[in-house]
């Protein structure tokens, strides 16, 4: 198998809210196609990728430098023994000559491309990317096997008569909602809650400003008030908190939130331990952190707690699959079990790590309505889950809006 031809679209999927830290009317996203020179039954077989949301497009790094070094690789140096694409190889290859450290927006133009190769490969195997997962990196709490593979093409047509004879992986999800928007009217915080209750989640997570506990006060109230208990509603400061606030804590400490989150700059990590002495509830972070040394340095000094706080690090703006499988090796290493990640961005690879690696639950833009939000079609949230189907691959062909936006590469 050869790569032939490398895209990029950097797509608009700006809208008018706004968190405590940044607005997103300007916000752009990724998405890429990689095209070779094979077919499976008749179709192209690409790896198709789209962009963790809240960073913007990677095109300039993509073109620059990360997609030429790709093209220019051996397939020898991007292919396991047994013909298939290897992602490890294949990010091994994007980062020759790239100095260590000062990760910035690099991590994610690699990270990009290593979900779309992975999508590669578990389509060049017939198996859906969570399988192919399990299969390629091993289960969590196990000893994995070296990255490449020794999976045999015999194999992988057992596994993928297996995948459609066996139910589909049972995925915890939430939604992640309640920016900040002009309407000062409560009733739309309200009813953006219902509506996330209808869809069929459980637990929300709305945005506070972490400075203004008047304000943060009545938005926990109008949450609440569509009906959902205090212990499933998580609130978001994006790194808002000031030491010393004691009217914010005591608005955090009044109701048993399910986690308060990012309540301190993401490198700070003196002020989130003095946080969390301050705030005896759940904390989760580290969305903002973007490789294995910066999540090791967060969990030795920022004060968080193995039994309750959790770690929301995210996959593709990490540089992949391999440095994040480095992270939950690492925190497992210091007392931490896999099911205290919860992965940033509610994509749909992010669902697939979520189900292979058996973490505690998938972050979700909840509005299918946007290319980025909810998930397959046909693929209902039922009492905050959802079943991760067996289309080959991630299986962005079953999201049609999505897919209308890959059809347009060329």
């Amino acid at each position: 198998m050869k790569i032939v031809a490398i895209h990029e679209a950097t797509l608009p999927i700006g809208s008018a809210m706004r968190n405590a830290s940044i607005a997103f009317d300007q916000m752009t996203a990724s998405a890429l196609v990689i095209r070779t020179d094979q077919t499976i039954g008749g179709e192209a077989l690409v790896g198709l990728a789209f962009d963790s949301i809240g960073r913007y497009g990677k095109g300039g790094l993509l073109r620059e430098r990360f997609i030429p070094r790709l093209m220019a690789a051996a397939p020898s140096d991007l292919l396991d023994e047994h013909g298939h694409i290897d992602p490890a190889r294949c990010v091994a290859v994007l980062m020759r000559g790239e100095k260590q450290g000062g990760h910035g927006e690099r991590p994610g133009a690699v990270g990009l491309l290593d979900a779309a190769l992975w999508d590669l490969r578990a389509k060049q195997m017939g198996l859906p990317l969570w399988q192919c997962l399990r299969e390629s990196t091993g289960h969590m709490g196990t000893s994995a096997t070296a990255p490449s593979t020794a999976t045999t093409i015999e194999t992988a047509r057992a596994h993928t008569t297996a995948a459609a004879t066996t139910a589909p992986p049972r995925i915890a999800t939430y939604a992640s909602c309640g920016h900040f928007t002009d309407n000062p009217n409560p009733q739309a915080l309200r009813d953006e809650v219902a509506q996330c209750l209808a869809w069929g989640y459980t637990t929300v997570k709305i945005k506070l400003s972490g400075r203004d506990a008047k304000l943060d006060a009545q938005r926990i109230a109008s949450a609440l008030s569509a009906g959902l208990p205090a212990s499933h509603l998580a609130v978001d400061l994006n790194g808002q908190w000031q030491a010393g606030d004691a009217d914010g804590l005591a608005v955090l400490a009044e109701h048993p939130l399910a986690w308060v989150e990012e309540p301190t700059p993401a490198l700070d990590y003196a002020a989130l331990a003095a946080f969390c002495q301050s705030h005896s509830g759940p904390v989760a972070t580290g969305e903002n952190l973007f490789s294995v040394d910066d999540a090791t340095n967060l969990l030795r000094y920022g004060g968080l707690r193995p039994q309750q706080d959790r770690l929301q690090m995210d996959i593709s703006l990490s540089y992949g699959v391999g440095e994040y499988r480095a992270m939950l090796e690492r925190a497992q290493a210091m007392g931490w079990s896999p099911q205290a990640f919860w992965a940033h961005a509610g994509h749909l690879f992010a669902a697939h790590v979520v189900a292979a690696f058996g973490l505690g639950s998938h972050e979700s833009a909840p509005d299918p309505s946007r290319l980025y939000g909810g998930f397959w079609d046909g693929v209902p949230v039922v009492d905050g889950h959802l079943h991760v189907p067996a289309h080959p691959g991630v299986g962005f062909e079953h999201k049609a809006n999505l897919m209308a936006a890959f059809d347009q590469l060329p």
